[in-house]
């Protein structure tokens, strides 16, 4: 059996309309209508190798397991501009020529240390939202938040406030509300990899307040970056509040912090790709309105980049 993939849709259909469209020389009405019957066979066979592509490739609710991989709205996972370019649906999406201004950088507007900026009563504040009956109730301190956010350098001197609020509005998204430490959705999320190869018995599935975080090669390399064994112990993160919140905070350093200049609804699109497919809007709406209230929380305006 052989599975055919056809990754380039916007170029199938360029072709099925100039299939259609019968030329000047065309004038016999059975040469027009065998035209036409061909151009229809190959559109249903085309489409059902589309439908097999999205479902056998569902990386829009797995994530792509390559480090610098794009998930295209199709659903095949790749680093090229079928995946990373116009037709992305998350991960490192092309930003080449994107720019909207000054009032849609998440980075920008007033900034503080962020001990000044999270204290203990806000991150209280927030805390005092997750139920008793959530298994992670007690796990994110604000010790271990504090911590985590020093020990990167781009946070030891002052912080956006906007970025601040940005962090933890996906933080608590992510983890349904500091709810859960793991994703109830667990798997082996194993790829094939030399540089980050899969422990025996291990699974790398989502871990800690940014559960989209998934694959081996993510956790490979972030346990490289801290300097912590996270391919051979994946489980350490979900015992320890603070490496939940370094591994959190490794990936929005480096998938999500090099577009704040374009919004918030850029970072939704790099962190979980799904709010901003237009199939859950109440999770998109409730995501936009926890970050415009922590925004205001912190006595700071909202960027004007809110929607992906």
């Amino acid at each position: 059996c052989i599975t055919y993939t056809f990754t380039n849709q916007p170029v199938f259909f360029t072709w099925l309309i100039l299939q259609l469209t019968p030329s000047n020389g065309k004038k016999n009405m059975s040469n027009r209508n065998a035209t036409v019957e061909n151009a229809l066979l190959s559109f249903f066979l085309a489409f059902a190798v589309m439908a097999k592509t999205v479902f056998s490739q569902d990386c829009q609710s797995t994530g792509c397991p390559g480090l610098k991989e794009c998930c295209s709205s199709w659903g095949s996972c790749g680093i090229k501009d079928d995946q990373c370019g116009f037709w992305c649906f998350s991960g490192l999406c092309n930003l080449k020529n994107k720019s909207y201004g000054f009032d849609y950088n998440v980075s920008a507007g007033p900034r503080g240390p962020i001990e000044s900026i999270v204290t203990p009563s806000l991150f209280k504040r927030i805390m005092s939202k997750v139920g008793n009956n959530c298994p992670a109730k007690g796990f994110y301190t604000h010790q271990a938040f504090i911590s985590a956010v020093k020990s990167f350098q781009a946070y030891k001197g002052t912080v956006a406030k906007r970025e601040i609020a940005a962090i933890l509005t996906h933080f608590a998204h992510g983890s349904k509300g500091f709810c859960y430490k793991e994703d109830k959705a667990t798997g082996r999320y194993c790829s094939p990899s030399k540089k980050y190869p899969c422990e025996p018995g291990k699974q790398y599935y989502g871990r800690g307040p940014l559960q989209s975080i998934r694959w081996n090669e993510y956790y490979g390399a972030a346990g490289i970056f801290l300097r912590l064994p996270m391919l051979k112990d994946p489980d350490m993160v979900a015992h320890s509040p603070e490496v939940a919140f370094k591994l959190a905070l490794w990936f929005w350093t480096t998938n999500v912090r090099p577009a704040l200049y374009l919004g918030f609804g850029e970072t939704s699109k790099r962190v979980d790709g799904r709010l901003c497919d237009n199939l859950h809007p109440d999770d998109t709406k409730n995501l936009v309105k926890q970050y415009v209230d922590l925004c205001k929380i912190l006595g700071v305006t909202p960027d004007e980049g809110l929607s992906c």
